[in-house]
């Protein structure tokens, strides 16, 4: 009777450690919901070795992009597979329960090799990001200057209304600037606003 209490606790310690990791990753599905789909595919302590997580999100947020989302999948294919572990630990089978119980542990710690991985990748595409924004506003430096000049001289008598009519102005001959010397092309929208952006401070300048 003491083996068996003691099992129980170990259980449920175990399935609080999956619990624990659930609720961070903001799935909008409740644990217990998650629990359900588990013991509906009843795991039984034989066959944990081979289970296929089967669990599939109702929905996925806005926010998560494709690296996200295909992080969050293996992210609970993890916890699944550990909770069909700990599942499987209730039948109580004395010469499997701690194996069982092993496995599930192991399947947390996979979980959290996923999420410190997914943390790097993201924070790694973020730093890519800052200097390719970087390397992209070197490469414009030129362009730059040459749009400082031309709102210097192409400047109506009676001034410029706004940077958003300086740049729009000006805008022809930067891009035909940027592509005669080979520079970062941009859409003509993002140009018009790159070039607004370095105007902006002039302008109030000049103003």
């Amino acid at each position: 009777m003491n083996f068996n209490i003691d099992i129980f606790f170990r259980i449920n310690a175990c399935r609080r450690e999956i619990a624990s990791r659930w609720d961070p990753l903001e799935t909008g599905v409740p644990f217990p919901f998650f629990v359900d789909h588990v013991r509906s595919q009843n795991p039984m302590p034989n066959d944990c070795h081979t289970y296929v997580p089967t669990f599939i999100l109702p929905a996925t947020k806005a926010s998560w992009d494709r690296y996200v989302r295909a992080a969050k999948c293996d992210q609970i294919a993890a916890l699944e597979t550990g909770l069909a572990y700990c599942i499987a630990a209730k039948a109580l089978v004395p010469k499997s329960t701690a194996d069982l119980l092993a496995n599930a542990h192991a399947q947390c710690r996979l979980f959290d090799i996923l999420l410190a991985a997914e943390a790097a990748a993201t924070q790694k595409r973020k730093d890519d990001r800052v200097k390719g924004g970087k390397a992209r506003q070197e490469r414009l430096r030129p362009a730059k200057e040459y749009a400082f000049r031309l709102f210097r001289s192409m400047r109506p008598e009676e001034g410029w209304k706004n940077a958003g009519e300086a740049a729009r102005a000006i805008y022809p001959h930067v891009k035909d600037f940027v592509i005669r010397n080979r520079l970062a092309l941009l859409p003509a929208e993002s140009l018009i606003r790159t070039i607004r952006g370095w105007l902006r401070a002039a302008f109030y300048a000049v103003v």
